[in-house]
């Protein structure tokens, strides 16, 4: 069975705001790392500073996937579309693939002879 549009929705409401929480925490853990070890030796301030830009990269995911997620909703029948078009690329690659590999294997070369 296939879920409901609002256990999709549900499920995305919780991604969005587990990203959320992991993002601030650790936005906010690179900072009072980086304020706790500010006159210490060795400083290790750059750990800090890289925390803090995981938090800030998927914050900035985050925004990505949610504009993608409204333009979506506001687009449904474009993204149908695209979505289509995209799977029968990708079932036509497959194909190809299948009849190029199968032409041109040893074994096959000597059945037609």
């Amino acid at each position: 069975m296939f879920p409901s549009a609002p256990q999709v929705l549900g499920f995305f409401n919780l991604l969005v705001g587990v990203m959320l929480v992991i993002s601030v925490t650790l936005f906010l853990g690179g900072f009072i790392m980086y304020i706790v070890r500010l006159g210490t030796w060795p400083t290790y301030r750059t750990q800090a500073l890289r925390i803090m830009s995981w938090g800030v990269a998927v914050l900035f995911t985050l925004v990505l996937i949610l504009a993608v997620q409204q333009f979506l909703a506001r687009h449904v029948l474009v993204a149908v579309s695209i979505a289509a078009l995209i799977i029968i690329l990708v079932v036509l690659w497959i194909i190809m693939q299948g009849v190029q590999s199968g032409g041109s294997s040893p074994e096959r070369a000597g059945e037609r002879r």
